[in-house]
């Protein structure tokens, strides 16, 4: 039976890719066959099929040398760990495995100096941290590695309710899926690769904090909407905000897509308006991270549209106006305090 199409997307964001995805790839899968974590050919083909580097080169285009390659190679890893650990594989029902193994990990990206252990995982974020420690900022790098914490917090979360065989409500999924997604350490990624810092100052600011949230959602209703196919095959609804509409309201996988479309576009107006808001009185570094924010929005929707990892049909990719264009907070408590930010005139 062929998917659901995914809906038109409301998106007038401007985007781009550093032109390097191609060699950068290519050295990324380099660097896992150093570990042996792509020994498996079905995780090989899966990996071909994902094109990480893209990804990386369209949420990061200003990035270069050391840092984007850095990117580029978690980008890597992530996908790996997701599909043969998180999402799937013979731990990703098991919390009594699978937490030890995120203790692990995280001591690895806290204490590169340590030796590591036998586990292939725990030495590539050794390795990765240690290269992060070499060309980043200290700030940066510190909300890379809790940005990862929280990654494998978030999936230890999702995993109890696979476990017991529930669904989150979608106020939980508000909470939950852009942790689930790594959006915190992504924004760290993209300062990595790109050489920038924002300040805590700034980045605490109420409106900055709902406009990267706002960011960070989007994206995840992104992979979310051309990941839902997937992830229904792989019954791992729970991690995925079409399935848990789609739960809530007992409708139709079709039903559920146009839902998740709405949504999109209500953050997506919400987004636009903060963003001009933020650009008009914000400061240099503020309005490099809106630029960031842009990319990394857009980057990701254009990687989903055309990745064969997912094979979701699109009827149009783009849409001219907003299936909900609303400027009412959607009664939805984690995120209606963002339309809050919102000067009026």
């Amino acid at each position: 039976m062929p998917p659901e199409p995914v809906p038109p997307l409301y998106c007038p964001l401007p985007t781009r890719m550093h032109p390097e995805s191609g060699a950068i790839g290519r050295r990324s899968v380099a660097w896992l066959e150093q570990f042996g974590l792509l020994d498996d050919e079905r995780m090989r083909d899966r990996i071909r099929a994902t094109r990480p580097a893209e990804w990386a080169c369209r949420i990061a285009p200003a990035g270069a040398g050391p840092g984007l390659q850095l990117v580029s190679d978690w980008t890597h890893l992530g996908f790996v760990i997701d599909d043969s650990r998180f999402d799937a594989g013979p731990i990703a029902d098991r919390p009594g495995r699978l937490i030890p193994l995120m203790m692990r990990l995280m001591h690895a990206l806290d204490h590169p100096e340590a030796p590591a252990d036998d586990d292939p995982f725990a030495a590539a974020f050794r390795n990765l941290s240690a290269r992060a420690r070499a060309c980043a900022p200290a700030a940066v790098v510190r909300r890379w590695a809790d940005g990862n914490l929280e990654w494998f917090f978030s999936v230890a979360c999702l995993t109890a309710y696979r476990v017991a065989g529930t669904m989150p409500t979608l106020t939980e999924y508000l909470n939950l899926g852009p942790r689930d997604r790594a959006m915190r350490l992504t924004g760290s990624l993209i300062e990595l690769a790109e050489g920038s810092v924002l300040t805590d100052a700034d980045r605490e600011e109420p409106a900055v904090r709902a406009v990267t949230q706002a960011a960070n959602l989007l994206v995840t209703i992104g992979n979310d909407l051309f990941s839902f196919r997937k992830e229904a095959d792989d019954d791992v609804l729970e991690s995925n905000i079409v399935g848990v509409i789609q739960h809530r309201d007992a409708c139709p996988a079709e039903e559920a897509l146009a839902r998740t479309v709405e949504l999109h576009d209500r953050v997506m107006c919400l987004y636009l308006g903060l963003r001009a808001q933020l650009d008009a009185d914000g400061a240099p570094t503020v309005r490099r991270h809106l630029t960031q924010l842009d990319h990394l929005i857009r980057g990701n929707l254009e990687w989903s549209v055309r990745v064969p990892r997912y094979g979701t049909a699109s009827a149009s990719p783009w849409a001219d106006t907003p299936a909900d264009g609303r400027p009412a907070a959607p009664h939805l408590a984690p995120i209606d305090w963002w339309w809050e930010q919102v000067r009026t005139a």
